[in-house]
């Protein structure tokens, strides 16, 4: 994941449980989604990421906050 950020346009966090996959899209618009495999096992894992994909951006408010990530790049 720390990697991933360094890359132009990614927008990559860390997630264990369903909550965070969606706080990161609809706040955060990220569009990379990052798992522990020693963290999550594979069930949890498939729930991970269908909150992740079905999650839209919520915009609004949170838009600034990506418009300052998008100024770093």
């Amino acid at each position: 994941m720390m990697a991933a950020n360094k890359i132009k346009g990614v927008r990559c966090g860390v997630c264990s449980d369903t909550f965070s996959a969606r706080m990161i899209r609809q706040h955060n618009d990220a569009n990379m989604l990052s798992l522990g495999a020693r963290v999550v096992g594979p069930g949890l894992a498939l729930d991970i990421v269908d909150a992740f994909l079905a999650a839209p951006f919520d915009g609004g408010r949170h838009t600034h906050r990506v418009q300052m990530i998008k100024a770093l790049e």
